[in-house]
């Protein structure tokens, strides 16, 4: 059987419309940014959570965990549901956003840690619906500048990133009384369904309208197929670790700096903030111009210096102390490479299983795998950090950017990218 030229849609026929690549790419990418704008204000958030409900630090562990296993399980179906379904990617990307809404704003109103999480399973859900669809419809319409459009919707969201932890820890200084977390994380609902609806008008028909019947049953078989080859030999499970590997540090990294920043340092909601925000920022531009050369000189070289230079910034954060300028300055190096990875590591697993039809199913599948990973080490730095402090979520961190790097140099290596794409 012959399989599908990389830049088309599966199951559907050439004739039927479709959203313009400018208007699709435009919308994907400038609502990623309002999504990650929401979600990542919630580490600074979850410092005051902490401190108003008296958790301890394994119970915010569990509180990413929760996340994490969520965002991993809804990551894996969704990816075979988008490409089995291609049509139904607009009400999925929909979905998304409206999913996120009521699950935060549901946070905002439980009572109880035990239904925090529950609700939190939710949010974590609607935030995992939005990768596959995206990435793949971006993968699909601009295969040979993927690694560009990837890193520009993994961009936006650093600009998501970037202000939304300096609104929340502003609001949280602002109002400065006990539960005025629960105020801010509600507050974003009616914005994210108004999101959802505009999402659902504007990408109807962002994958052409619904093509005849298939058989879904053998139309799977061929997919669990095709998966399983993508998988012959060392260079896929290579990227897969990579990627998994940098999450866990990363989730290390992200998720406990605020809480090493106030409990630690004694440092502010303000300056958290500004230290979160520098997390994000310098990504905006670093991103897309890794991303493009990435597309011009392969991934791996890019991939394998950022886990070089990434391995040592944790345990520079923690000798640095208290000085505020070197805290502020190791930050903002690392906001210039974390994001980098993800975005190119996702790009290398597709330029693997090219012309499979199989691009939301591995983004799935990475976004996935990572979140699992991603909650163990959650788990992990959560019962570090108890037995031995706050700075020893860095230490552990360091170690898996280390890990991360010695499998960076058996990744696949193709001497130029562009070349394996279809016309």
């Amino acid at each position: 059987m012959a399989q599908p030229t990389e830049g088309t849609v599966t199951g559907l026929t050439k004739e039927q419309p479709r959203t313009k690549d400018s208007v699709m790419a435009t919308s994907l990418i400038g609502a990623h940014g309002l999504e990650h704008m929401y979600g990542h204000s919630f580490p600074v958030l979850v410092t005051a959570l902490y401190a108003d409900l008296g958790l301890d630090p394994i119970q915010v562990g569990l509180l990413s965990a929760v996340r994490q296993l969520s965002s991993g399980a809804t990551s894996m179906a969704s990816g075979f549901f988008v490409d089995m379904f291609q049509h139904r990617q607009a009400q999925v990307l929909a979905l998304s956003m409206l999913l996120i809404g009521i699950g935060y704003f549901l946070v905002a109103i439980s009572p109880t840690y035990s239904l925090i999480l529950a609700a939190l399973l939710i949010a974590s859900a609607g935030s995992a619906l939005w990768h596959p669809p995206a990435l793949g419809l971006l993968s699909q319409r601009f295969p040979d500048r993927r690694g560009l459009f990837i890193s520009l919707h993994r961009s936006t969201g650093n600009i998501g990133d970037m202000v939304g932890p300096l609104i929340a820890g502003g609001l949280l200084a602002w109002l400065s009384f006990t539960g005025s977390w629960r105020w801010i994380m509600g507050g974003g609902t009616p914005m994210l369904v108004i999101l959802a609806l505009i999402i659902l008008l504007v990408l109807w028909n962002v994958a052409g309208t619904k093509a005849d019947p298939v058989n879904f049953a053998s139309k799977l078989k061929i997919q669990l197929v095709s998966l399983r080859g993508a998988f012959q030999g060392p260079g896929m499970w290579a990227i897969f670790t990579v990627s998994a590997v940098r999450g866990m540090a990363d989730r290390s990294v992200i998720f406990f700096l605020p809480f090493y920043l106030r409990e630690e340092l004694g440092m502010g909601f303000v300056l958290i903030a500004a230290h979160v925000t520098l997390l994000a920022a310098p990504g905006i531009v670093s991103g897309p111009l890794f991303g493009m050369l990435s597309d011009r000189i392969g991934r791996r070289s890019i991939i394998t210096f950022v886990m070089a230079v990434t391995l040592v910034l944790p345990v520079i954060l923690v000798l640095s102390g208290s000085n505020i300028i070197l805290t502020l300055t190791v930050v903002t190096v690392f906001g210039l490479f974390h994001s980098v990875v993800n975005s190119l590591t996702q790009a290398a697993a597709i330029d693997h299983v090219a012309g499979r039809g199989l691009d939301a199913t591995f983004i799935g599948l990475m976004w996935g795998s990572n979140a699992f990973f991603g909650a163990g080490a959650a788990l992990i730095a959560g019962l570090l950090v108890n037995q031995y402090g706050w700075v020893a979520a860095f230490y552990f961190a360091s170690a898996l950017f280390f890990v991360g790097f010695l499998v960076s140099l058996v990744m696949p290596r193709p001497s130029l990218p562009r070349l394996q794409f279809a016309t």
